[in-house]
């Protein structure tokens, strides 16, 4: 039915680079199941096929005259509809994240230095992400998406971009994330908890304007890109930037029910700068409390000025073994400031080095086993092994974990910028379908920050957050 997947014949690529390949646009959304299961088919039909001998009838060809092509058929499927021989692809897909959190804070910590402002509610409930997207490939090997956020006020681009599809790998222009950490290029829907580890929600660079090449391989991945600075948004009298950003990761362990993942993950950014005013925009690093729906800041409660440009460099581990899994990061960011900007005050430092870690583990209590991509180097789709249906006695799949998080802010330039966190997570998944999970995530969080009216010029602070989300894809 198929004949043809992004330029790539089934009959001509190694088997493992084609399931990397179904895998991929699979979980892009770009095929369903079934399409993966005909390839697969018409991929070992193929295979047989060539191992056949070959029978010569006497019967030739002469191309007089050219072959006609038939009517091209339309396929409506779940959310999408496709041409005959999959040439030409459309999908609508979308998320909806339901968070709720409430915050026992005994010493009004998350006021967050709100002068004037009042303490932050203790309770909250919010669209945490509501996207709604399209995306499709178009000439065999072009993909394309389209995704919009609508959380908050506002409507942003999640991801808007193009993209050229090879053999071994994809050039693509547009709107989407840098390359860079493990836990940052797992989609939102795949992460474990509610939201990144302190470090890498704080210091990991965003989605940016810009192209990137990355590989499909079966047993690594590489991305490499250039991106501009504003995202999709412009000032005219600002100079945008630029960023160089790079990821690599290796499995030396892929197998069915064990995997082990090692990445390492750079990045340089060179700052915005406003060109009538010669200061360069400020810098915002920012991690909140493991949930936004009570919105307390703890690292990045004051933006770095003078920035003129900054370092960030990443360490990635993973490993698991059936219902088993860990997973651990290193990161680090080292930042320049221009002695020269107006917002450079004399006697304040030049550079700052801002770092953090953290390490999770978890196990499936049902059995079911974390779904890891090395051609991507990143999480997958789980998928119950009996998924939620309580008149066959069928609930779902369980996931326990557990998580500790430390980030290291004390060598900012402003003495309210200064912060330090130490951050633990309890978390219990519940995958009632491989496209609907509820999380429950109970935190303690021990840390302080810089506070020039005390005498000892620190604040210091415990608090506990019980989180909860419910979510759906489609």
């Amino acid at each position: 039915m198929f004949t043809a997947l992004a330029g790539i014949s089934v009959s001509s690529i190694a088997t493992a680079n084609e399931d990397a390949l179904l895998e991929r646009l699979l979980e892009r959304g770009v095929l369903t199941q079934q399409d993966v299961d005909e390839l697969r088919a018409e991929s070992q039909a193929n295979q047989a096929a060539a191992q056949q001998p070959t029978r010569d009838d006497g019967l030739q060809y002469e191309p007089q005259e050219g072959l006609q092509q038939d009517d091209v058929n339309v396929q409506v499927r779940r959310f999408g509809v496709e041409t005959a021989d999959g040439s030409d692809r459309f999908r609508i897909r979308g998320r909806l994240m339901l968070d709720t959190a409430y915050v026992d804070d005994n010493d009004d910590t998350t006021d967050d230095h709100r002068v004037g402002e009042g303490n932050l509610g203790k309770t909250g409930t919010i669209i945490r992400r509501a996207r709604l997207g399209a995306l499709g490939l178009f000439h065999d090997n072009w993909e394309w998406q389209l995704e919009a956020d609508f959380r908050d006020e506002e409507v942003r681009f999640a991801n808007a971009y193009i993209a050229y599809l090879m053999d071994n790998g994809r050039l693509a222009f547009g709107h989407f994330k840098e390359p860079f950490s493990l836990e940052s290029s797992t989609s939102s829907r795949r992460i474990s908890f509610l939201e990144r580890a302190t470090p890498i929600d704080a210091y990991r660079p965003s989605r940016n304007l810009g192209v990137m090449y990355e590989t499909l391989q079966p047993d690594w991945y590489g991305a490499i890109g250039a991106f501009g600075g504003d995202g999709v948004g412009s000032n005219r009298e600002v100079s945008e930037g630029y960023a160089l950003s790079g990821r690599a990761s290796i499995a030396p362990v892929n197998e069915d029910n064990a995997f082990l993942h090692l990445g390492v993950s750079g990045n340089y950014r060179k700052n915005a700068r406003d060109e009538d005013s010669g200061e360069y925009e400020d810098v915002r690093m920012r991690s909140r409390l493991g949930t936004r729906a009570v919105d307390g800041r703890i690292i990045g409660r004051r933006d770095m000025e003078a920035v003129s440009d900054f370092t960030t460099s990443n360490l990635e581990f993973a490993a698991g073994h059936g219902p088993f899994s860990v997973q651990a990061e290193y990161i680090r960011q080292d930042l320049n400031r221009d002695v020269n900007d107006p917002n450079f005050s004399q006697g304040e430092v030049d550079s700052m080095t801002m770092d953090g870690w953290y390490a999770q583990a978890g196990v499936f209590l049902t059995g079911e086993s974390r779904n890891y991509r090395a051609f991507s180097g990143d999480f997958g789709r789980i998928t119950p092994n009996r998924p939620f249906s309580p008149s066959q006695g069928n609930w779902g799949a369980f996931e326990l974990l557990g998580r500790y998080a430390t980030a290291d802010h004390t060598d900012h330039h402003a003495p309210r910028g200064k912060q330090q966190v130490d951050h633990w997570t309890l978390g219990l998944n519940w995958y009632m379908q491989p496209e609907i999970i509820a999380k429950f995530n109970l935190m303690y969080i021990d840390a302080e920050a810089g506070d020039t009216s005390l005498d000892d010029g620190v604040k210091e602070w415990d608090s506990w957050v019980l989180g909860a989300r419910l979510q759906y894809e489609f």
